[in-house]
């Protein structure tokens, strides 16, 4: 693998270990050591910021005791279900490489059972069971992110995204090298690459399969291009869920994923125009199984905890719906051969006008606001990699006024 630009790669962090072109079965012992270091270093914020900060978003009393304990039988249940190797033929060396993970990390870190859940399922446990069973309310999820491919812009082509998040705990990266060697550019690396945004759902419906089965880890062992991603993710459907993806490979074919959960699977092609683009939770076809099965999911999750149609949980989803809609009409009125420069614009410019979040309040009861924290691009043809980002919160959370700029050449 090349040396990628720090915390943001224009590459999920999840996948970043199957995209090697020659790729190897991930050592267990090796990744467990790495996390009982991470946990190591800091334990209490490793283990625990995910629960607090559900603990803090809800706006009613949690049982936590009632919650760590559901977490740790459904942990202990999902490592049980191991799949059908009949229909899933790949899937063997994977069992056994996150069973030897588990009982390797409950070793080196000393976790008990709440611990290695709460690192291993909490996601999972929460949407599938958590909310229900621990009378669980919480509000609204921070929308993140939106990225797209355009195959031929005026720099040929290009992929773009933006990083949003509260500013609360955002730390800026150090600045880029301007220039860097050749042999160090993450697209000669690679086979394919695939982007992911988030889009979850409060509650969803359990599935048939919840062994903790890395399916976007796999990947790089059994795709080597786009179809053969599509076609592999389709087959280990019911094994993961709650992200958009954008897939692109080095004949720069490109698709979307969308999934917002594991019983759905939607593809899109690239559009009229020739692009190829995902939003943060949303579906862009709410007709679909899928977009009605999302309406459902929100439908239920309000009616369960009485929200009203005009609050925050509504707002948000309604915001999100208006980023999409904005980022799929501009990138169309854009044409099949975008200036490079206009492309940048959509995306780096404040809202409404474009696609950066400067604070955005998006409900009076909101707790925090939004911010686009990065944006980050990659000229293919040109080896250069542009990247926005914002200062931190202690220092006024301003917006760059030009990109920092690292060209590979050699």
């Amino acid at each position: 693998m090349g040396t990628f630009p720090p915390h943001h790669p224009p590459i999920t962090s999840i996948l970043m270990s199957g995209l090697g072109k020659t790729p190897r079965m991930p050592d267990p012992l090796e990744r467990a050591r790495e996390m009982a270091k991470e946990i190591s270093a800091n334990r209490s914020k490793v283990l625990y910021s995910g629960l607090n900060r559900v603990l803090e978003d809800a706006p009613c009393v949690i049982d936590r005791r009632r919650l760590l304990s559901g977490l740790s039988a459904y942990h202990k249940e999902a490592m049980s279900r191991i799949p059908s190797y009949v229909r899933y033929p790949d899937a063997k060396p994977w069992v056994e490489f996150v069973c030897s993970y588990e009982s390797a990390l409950r070793s080196l870190a000393q976790l008990n059972d709440e611990e290695i859940a709460l690192v291993m399922n909490l996601g999972p446990y929460l949407t599938f069971r958590g909310w229900k069973e621990a009378g669980l309310v919480r509000i609204a999820d921070q929308e993140r992110c939106r990225a797209a491919f355009l195959p031929a812009t005026d720099a040929g082509p290009v992929l773009i995204k933006n990083v949003d998040d509260p500013i609360t705990n955002w730390i800026p990266d150090a600045p880029l090298k301007p220039k860097r060697p050749l042999k160090d550019f993450w697209w000669e690396q690679v086979h394919w690459v695939v982007d992911g945004v988030g889009s979850g759902l409060h509650i969803d419906i359990e599935p048939e399969e919840i062994f903790p089965l890395p399916v976007l880890q796999m990947l790089g062992h059994y795709a080597n291009d786009t179809p053969a991603i599509v076609e592999f993710l389709r087959a280990y459907s019911r094994f993961f869920g709650g992200r958009n993806l954008l897939v692109i490979d080095r004949k720069f074919r490109a698709v979307a994923i969308e999934k917002c959960s594991r019983s759905y699977f939607e593809v899109f092609k690239p559009g009229p125009t020739g692009e190829c683009h995902i939003s943060g939770m949303v579906c862009r076809n709410p007709d679909s199984p899928q977009g009605k099965h999302q309406k459902a999911m929100r439908d239920m999750f309000r009616m369960l905890y009485r929200l009203p149609d005009n609050g925050p949980d509504s707002a948000f989803w309604n915001f999100c719906d208006d980023l999409e809609r904005k980022l799929a009409r501009e990138l169309n009125f854009l044409g099949r051969n975008p200036g490079f420069e206009d492309v940048v614009n959509l995306f780096v410019l404040p809202w409404p006008e474009g696609l950066r979040k400067d604070g955005i309040q998006i409900h009076p009861d909101m707790r925090v606001a939004d911010y686009t924290l990065m944006t980050y691009a990659t000229v293919f043809e040109k080896r250069t990699y542009y990247r926005w980002q914002r200062s931190s919160a202690e220092n006024c959370a301003l917006w760059p006024r030009a990109p920092e700029i690292c060209r590979y050449t050699g």
